[in-house]
């Protein structure tokens, strides 16, 4: 690198550093122009969740019945095993005729088809309710969260919840008691 190279690299260099850098006098960005703060508040979703009245009733009705439809599965699946078993057992003692054995085979077949039809029709149809559940729940949750925030003035309600992404709230912005108690006593 020449002498002259090097000095007009200093040159600008040491240019560069010593002038101040502009500073932009206007304040366009949208935080400078809000006039008053944000307010802002949370709810506790595991609190709703565990609190909300209507939700555990239904949650316990659900469970029960997917309880119930487990065990009634669990119940034809155990007598279709048995029914194998002593078509089998009478296979090897050989008190089945070819032909009986044959039609044995497909009815057992057109059994299990029809357990597994069940079960994923029994399947849909709890998922189905599970969704039905969890949308009434959140329609309840964010009317009711709508109505608090045009109340209260609210900009921002968020939703906390433990490993979430609010990693440290104050506790004076939290309005889940508030909105337990409206929901328990709108439900009832």
């Amino acid at each position: 690198m020449s002498i002259v190279a090097l000095l007009a690299t200093a040159g600008l260099a040491v240019k560069v550093f010593q002038s101040p850098a502009p500073v932009a006098t206007t304040n366009s960005s949208p935080a400078a122009e809000l006039e008053k703060p944000l307010k802002i508040a949370y709810v506790n979703a595991d609190t709703l969740l565990e609190k909300y009245e209507f939700f555990k009733k239904q949650r316990e009705a659900f469970q029960k019945k997917e309880k119930d439809a487990d065990a009634a599965l669990k119940a034809k699946g155990r007598a279709l095993e048995k029914d194998f078993m002593a078509t089998q057992q009478k296979a090897q003692q050989g008190l089945l005729a070819p032909s009986a054995m044959q039609q044995e085979e497909q009815r057992l077949m057109a059994a299990q088809q029809k357990l597994v039809a069940e079960q994923e029709r029994i399947t849909k149809a709890l998922l189905d309710e599970d969704k039905k559940i969890r949308d009434e729940l959140q329609k309840a949750i964010l009317d009711q969260l709508g109505t608090i925030k045009k109340e209260e003035g609210f900009d921002f309600i968020f939703s906390y919840t433990a490993g979430g992404q609010l990693l440290a709230v104050n506790d004076s912005l939290d309005i889940t008691q508030r909105v337990l108690e409206i929901l328990n006593t709108k439900k009832d």
